[in-house]
């Protein structure tokens, strides 16, 4: 009873048409959306679709990768280092730089070690 006296105050009817009001809500909750747009026009269809999907913006992917800027300093002490570990080294293949501003590989006296320079910020 007391949704029937909220929707005649707002819609200023009666208590019959305030029942009707209610009974056609019902009715419309149970349908599914086909058999709701089933007499509506194109541009209401149109219109009804913009209304259920908001104001999402579409999404904007970035697949730019960013580049690293090379750090000749680093390079330049990798080589270094590849250079005086190339001198112990039994053969040159037992010495790998994996990455020229980071880490060389290398095996010595049959164990494997890993040099890796890291430069902390400032």
């Amino acid at each position: 009873m007391e949704q029937v006296t909220k929707i005649m105050e707002l819609l200023q009817c009666t208590e019959e048409q305030a029942k009707q009001v209610i009974e056609s809500d019902k009715q419309v909750d149970k349908m599914t959306v086909r058999e709701c747009e089933s007499d509506l026009t194109q541009e209401q269809k149109a219109s009804a679709k913009k209304a259920r999907q908001g104001d999402r913006k579409p999404t904007v992917y970035k697949f730019d990768t960013r580049v690293k800027k090379a750090d000749t300093d680093k390079a330049k002490l990798i080589h270094l280092l590849a250079d005086c570990l190339g001198m112990v080294t039994a053969n040159e293949n037992d010495l790998t730089v994996t990455n020229a501003e980071r880490q060389i590989d290398f095996v010595y006296n049959g164990r494997k070690f890993r040099v890796v320079l890291s430069a902390p910020r400032s």
